[in-house]
């Protein structure tokens, strides 16, 4: 009992509270991390060692024979990915707890280290001049609702709240019919 009084007299600070927070972080990311090589890097080696029992696909009586048909099919190849390319990724597993968010990174840094293969460039003077000439379609054949959507995930990348976002929307609509109205 005198262990719980000194704990809740010990966290009335708010640098106390702080404190305590960061060493639970440090945990869960501890755990996180652990999560890579204590879990999907087994269940890789499992995936992969059932894909070369086969004949590359793995079936469903089999999944569930060795017990890992309710693991999501994505995590399992995830995790056989991870497997599989151990060797490469081992060094980066410190920096990450998602495997996923490993191999994105492990991928990304592939193919910024492939060389670009140059496009060729075609000459600009074949190219017909269409400027001053306008188009009844728009060159990209998106939809209200892809335009929408669009929106959205901008507004979401960018840390705008939908609400902020659709004032701004309406004040640009009635600027817009403004200037019908006085043209």
């Amino acid at each position: 009992m005198t262990n719980e009084v000194k704990n809740a007299k010990s966290l009335n600070t708010l640098e106390a509270q702080g404190a305590e927070l960061g060493k639970a972080w440090k945990r869960i990311q501890r755990n996180d991390r652990k999560q890579i090589t204590d879990f999907d890097l087994p269940l890789g080696k499992l995936m992969l060692a059932l894909e070369a029992e086969g004949s590359g696909q793995i079936k469903k009586a089999r999944l569930i024979a060795c017990g890992v048909n309710n693991i999501d099919r994505r995590r399992r190849n995830d995790a056989k990915h991870l497997a599989a390319n151990w060797d490469e990724l081992s060094p980066m597993v410190k920096r990450f707890t998602s495997t996923t968010a490993l191999l994105a990174a492990w991928n990304k840094s592939k193919k910024a280290d492939e060389p670009k293969a140059d496009k060729p460039s075609e000459p600009t003077a074949e190219k017909a001049s269409n400027v001053g000439q306008s188009e009844d379609k728009p060159k990209a054949s998106l939809s209200a609702s892809d335009i929408a959507l669009e929106a959205m995930i901008q507004c979401e990348t960018n840390g705008i709240a939908i609400k902020d976002f659709m004032l701004a929307l309406k004040e640009q609509l009635e600027m817009l019919d403004e200037t019908k109205v006085a043209a």
